[in-house]
């Protein structure tokens, strides 16, 4: 094994130097591992239909959009973080970025990358159908089935338990990616699916430099997801390439100690962002209740921080 100390002054894990994108992308080569294995066949047809890359819908972004863009980046039930993922420098966020909000189903994307990291890249047919299930169209059977398979005795709790030590074996101090309650041997519970968009561009950014084992086969996966044609897609132009997971629940909120909300109205959406040779990670988490707010704001942000036309500029 080989580093290259200019982009690495470490290496960790037995991990390419250079990032997911710096390879052909063209049609369905993308989702053939550097391995060989090809994703569309090997998952079969059911996978094979699903694995379809993704690009921005290309709506209009007009002065309506531009004034609710304004308005909605001084909410304090909305919060954002924009990063390039070569250097994982931010480029923009909320006030509010590093506070836990609901995650829903945003979190099943640690679920995904604590299975595949436990089995060192390794999977099944059946767990590729299943990972694409829960990424893609967002499956909460495969989520709950593949969170169990990671832990060490077949048990939701165990698998909870697997999933944190993965989290916290990347560094996250203020993420909780796991489905669920989480009943500790001593006793005591903690809630799942709590999470923040500074860390979430952070995970996109390990994801992106493959700073775990088998974060090459999540992030194809990503770029195929279909929850997110009206959230952040919705006004991203056609030619930029968005891979990323959705969240969405409404309910009471049952764990006031760490989420400072009365009630959950949680509309989230993670992304990366391919657009020509350039790569970004972008994750809104919003308790407004409305995709559209989503999808104003992250159309604001590529507009007003990534060059994409027409430029908005909030005073």
């Amino acid at each position: 094994m080989s580093c290259l100390l200019i982009l690495f002054p470490i290496c960790l894990l037995p991990i390419h130097v250079f990032a997911a994108e710096n390879r052909p992308v063209a049609g369905d080569d993308f989702f053939i591992l550097e391995n060989g294995k090809n994703l569309r066949i090997f998952g079969g047809t059911s996978v094979g239909r699903m694995l379809i890359r993704i690009r921005g819908e290309g709506n209009h972004f007009g002065e309506k959009q531009k004034t609710r863009y304004c308005k909605l980046k001084q909410s304090q039930n909305i919060q954002w973080a924009l990063n390039e993922l070569e250097t994982g420098k931010i480029i923009s966020r909320s006030a509010n970025a590093d506070e836990v909000f609901f995650g829903a189903s945003v979190a099943k994307v640690f679920v995904a990358a604590a299975l595949l990291d436990k089995q060192k890249g390794d999977f099944t047919t059946d767990q590729l159908r299943l990972l694409v299930k829960m990424i893609v169209v967002s499956s909460n059977t495969a989520w709950k089935e593949l969170q169990r398979q990671i832990g060490d005795d077949g048990t939701d709790d165990s698998g909870r338990a697997a999933v944190n030590k993965f989290i916290q074996m990347l560094g996250y101090t203020n993420t909780r990616g796991f489905q669920g309650w989480w009943r500790k041997k001593d006793g005591t519970r903690i809630h799942g699916n709590e999470l923040n968009s500074v860390e979430l561009v952070r995970f996109v950014y390990d994801t992106y430099h493959r700073l775990y084992e088998g974060a090459e086969v999540l992030w194809e996966i990503m770029q195929a997801t279909v929850t997110g044609r009206k959230r952040i897609n919705k006004y991203a132009p056609k030619d930029i390439f968005i891979g990323g997971k959705t969240g969405t629940y409404d309910g009471p909120n049952v764990s006031p100690e760490t989420v400072k909300l009365n009630t959950i109205r949680a509309r989230n959406h993670v992304v990366s962002l391919k657009s020509g040779d350039k790569a970004y990670g972008l994750a809104i988490l919003s308790n407004t209740g409305s995709g559209e707010d989503v999808a104003v704001l992250g159309g604001g942000l590529l507009r007003e921080y990534l060059g994409v036309e027409p430029n908005v500029a909030c005073k």
